[in-house]
């Protein structure tokens, strides 16, 4: 599917992409629940990110996780030293779904079953950031495939830039740019990370956007401002 057949990234449009990755709380659950029930329109929004989000994860094999991994992860998650392991919970506990680093932990171990490669395997990390600005605010987040083969970007809807564009930059150990690709402000992107920069996509690396002319960056470096940042995590 072609990016521009996505909903503009408003309010309610933005919650719909969120659920439809499955990384919003409880409440925030009910709320689009309930604008789906009130609004078709929205019912179509939630179609067209599922078959988008779909799409990109499509990649990934889906198979059984073996039972040591879900016991790994309750341990880590619930893990007390009074008592032994409580039987898994739900998926839906509201701690989890918060678009905070804590939502990156429990998106994690979603996509944990999707990223095992043989049953008899652990899951390989996933590789998550947040792109902010100097005052902390959300400009981008970002999911990476465990290959570092790709990198979603899905916007959070508070930043515009009319007149320039928005390029995607992963920083390498020695300080170096190279750029990812241009990005939207009102639509996920998943952008194609260069084979010989595979390798360097890893727990710790920088993600950046700087603001650069509408085709991009003449130079093959950033020549505008940084807008964003953010360090990749892996969990």
């Amino acid at each position: 599917m072609n990016d521009h057949d996505l909903p503009p990234l408003d309010q309610p449009s933005l919650l719909i992409a969120e659920y439809a990755l499955g990384v919003l709380s409880a409440a925030e659950r009910t709320q689009v629940e309930e604008l789906l029930q009130q609004d078709p329109s929205y019912q179509q929004q939630l179609a067209v990110w599922q078959r988008h989000f779909a799409e990109w994860l499509a990649e990934f094999p889906a198979v059984e996780p073996p039972a040591h991994v879900w016991h790994g992860i309750q341990q880590r998650l619930f893990a007390t030293t009074d008592q032994p392991p409580e039987p898994p919970r739900p998926w839906d506990n509201a701690r989890l779904w918060r678009w905070t680093t804590v939502v990156a932990l429990a998106a994690s171990l979603v996509l944990a079953v999707l990223l095992v490669l043989r049953p008899a395997q652990v899951a390989a990390p996933t590789l998550l950031a947040r792109l902010e600005q100097s005052d902390g605010r959300l400009v981008f987040s970002a999911t990476l495939q465990p290959d570092g083969g790709q990198v979603l970007f899905v916007p959070a809807g508070t930043s515009r830039w009319p007149g320039q564009s928005a390029e995607a930059w992963l920083i390498t150990a020695d300080g170096k740019p190279h750029s990812l690709g241009l990005l939207r402000d009102d639509a996920a992107v998943a952008l194609t990370v260069p084979a010989g920069l595979a390798k360097a996509v890893a727990g710790g690396t920088v993600l950046a956007v700087s603001l650069e002319p509408p085709a991009g960056s003449p130079t093959g470096s950033p020549t505008g401002p940084v807008i964003a940042q953010g360090k990749i995590i892996a969990l």
